[in-house]
């Protein structure tokens, strides 16, 4: 596909990333040579220059490198947001360790199977899920245990209320190496740091179909990513960065952390999302900068007197994660003042391969390729046909971006990746202008008598209901047309208990073909979600499993 979207490029942004020669490792000791005084990480007041974060990882460093850990080695950090997270990545990555971020979500089945999977011999963790992993280390090749307490850099005084789970009694670790006891020694020598070319991190798919995948990062494809992002989004030193999404997932470890480290601006790092926390963070800190997803923009929108905030100092806001419905746009930039654009990634492209121009966003759409990178629309069944503009099939990416493959998985890595393009399993289509349109998963149509549905399709009608906050659409067996589609909604408050199912089935039936529309809607109180915010529907389709069970079973 000829790259049609140049004539929507944004104002001021190159067309090419020029120089990537830095990792993140050499970002931030580059600002620590030139500019040591600057502020790197504000953790609840708590202020990190770049000079000490530099020093701090070369600490870590040196301690890992004592332990034995070498280049190629993989280090689990199953951690929340902390100033550890981030010296431990540091760290690792100075020595070329590989980085294996686990999600702290995760309980001791889960957890094994990434720790083997990925071979990792050493962990660091935050000391409350300590106990989660004592109870299934044996059954993991892990050797070292470095255990953090995310207390250790939490000002006597906050400048932000600490999420409540900070302020909890430390746990003991008997038996595990304490984190801070690893950046007392003296100022390592220099190290050369990884080359580009290296791997830097397995980030481990949500796995929505089939078990996760590491996906093989190399330094190089987060570096691109991150100087695109400061391109697109005219970063620069001095900016204020909001990092609440968490840095084991790709968008908050690319926009968050590694931009910021690119362009010298300051980290202002949550644990967790508490609404209240975020507005007084922006208006204290006067953050410039904050990606985010699509509940935390609704959740801000809604808060109780949010024009009582001065949040002006926004200027660029990127979320993702899911649909943002265009009166959440309209209404986060009536109270900001930033306009809010959406975006689209993946694991396997370590986040951005779409974004909207800043200055002529497209609702509904997911944005245009970014730098270096092209597209391609393919028919589903064997991805041998590209098709044409308008039509809906599989979105294949190539870029800079693009991973190395899957760890130890040689044959699926073949399917993934062919001739240099990524196929997604995303099914899109593209208009005149380059703009890209998410449709669906690939492997979650709904196929009721025949018929194709894609479960966005269905949502997207459903949100213009006023009733439906958020709303996520799933194919349930049938008896008579083998499938069907069944919508579980989250309603606007001053809805419970004022309207019902059936009210939106009816709704519903007159908006959309008869194949279409819901035959089945739940009402839940919130949707299951990854920690980028990523519905995961298959945790819906397993609620559906087991009521099918239940009720056989009753």
């Amino acid at each position: 596909m000829q790259r049609i979207w140049y004539k929507s490029w944004p104002a001021g942004v190159p067309k090419k990333i020029s120089g990537c020669a830095l990792s993140v490792t050499g970002m931030v000791a580059r600002h620590a040579h030139l500019y040591p005084r600057r502020v790197a990480v504000n953790y609840y007041g708590w202020e990190i220059t770049y000079s000490e974060l530099d020093r701090l990882a070369g600490c870590f460093a040196a301690a890992l490198a004592g332990m034995g850990v070498k280049k190629g080695d993989r280090i689990s950090l199953y951690m929340e947001n902390c100033p550890q997270f981030i010296i431990a990545l540091l760290g690792a990555w100075k020595i070329g360790a590989v980085v294996v971020p686990s999600n702290p979500m995760f309980l001791g089945d889960e957890l094994v199977y990434q720790l083997v999977d990925a071979g990792v011999e050493t962990i660091v963790l935050q000391d409350d899920l300590y106990p989660v992993f004592t109870a299934v280390k044996k059954r993991t090749p892990v050797k070292h245990v470095i255990v953090a307490n995310r207390k250790d850099f939490l000002p006597d005084v906050p400048a932000l209320p600490p999420h409540h789970t900070l302020l909890t009694a430390p746990i003991e670790a008997a038996g595990a190496v304490p984190f801070m006891s690893l950046l007392t020694g003296e100022t390592p020598r220099q190290e050369s740091g990884p080359d580009l070319d290296d791997l830097a991190l397995l980030q481990y798919t949500a796995g929505t179909t089939g078990m996760p995948k590491g996906a093989m990062i190399t330094h190089r494809n987060l570096a691109f990513n991150a100087m695109g992002s400061a391109a697109w989004f005219h970063g620069r030193a001095g900016d204020i960065h909001l990092a609440v999404l968490p840095l084991f997932e790709v968008t908050g470890l690319v926009h968050s952390m590694s931009m910021p480290f690119y362009t010298g601006g300051t980290i202002v790092l949550l644990a967790r999302f508490e609404t209240e926390t975020v507005l007084e963070a922006i208006q204290r800190f006067r953050c410039t900068h904050w990606q985010s997803i699509t509940t935390m923009n609704i959740a801000v929108i809604n808060y109780p007197n949010v024009s009582g905030w001065d949040l002006t100092s926004l200027r660029y806001c990127m979320s993702g994660g899911s649909p943002v419905p265009p009166e959440v746009i309209r209404l986060f930039q009536e109270v900001t003042g930033a306009r809010l654009v959406e975006g689209y990634g993946l694991s396997e492209t370590i986040s951005q391969v779409t974004i909207n121009p800043v200055d002529k966003p497209r609702p509904g759409s997911v944005g245009i390729p970014v730098q270096e990178t092209d597209i391609m629309i393919v028919d589903i069944e064997n991805g041998d046909r590209e098709l044409p503009l308008g039509a809906e099939g599989e979105l294949l990416v190539k870029g800079p971006q693009v991973m190395q493959g899957y760890w130890n998985r040689p044959g699926e890595s073949r399917l993934a990746l062919r001739d240099g393009w990524l196929f997604t399993g995303d099914v899109a289509r593209v208009d005149d202008d380059g703009y890209v349109y998410i449709v669906g998963r690939k492997k979650e149509l709904i196929k009721p008598s025949g018929f194709i549905i894609f479960p966005q399709e269905v949502e997207n009608f459903l949100c213009e209901h006023p009733a439906v906050a958020e709303v996520a659409v799933v194919g349930i067996p049938d008896p008579y047309r083998l499938e069907t589609v069944k919508a579980y909604v989250v309603l606007h408050q001053e809805y419970v208990n004022r309207i019902s199912e059936a009210d939106i089935i009816n709704w519903a039936r007159r908006k959309m073909a008869a194949y279409k529309y819901p035959r089945v809607v739940e009402f839940v109180p919130e949707l299951p979600r990854n920690g980028n915010g990523k519905v995961m529907r298959y945790c819906l389709s397993e609620w559906e499993r087991e009521h099918m069970n239940s009720r056989k079973n009753g």
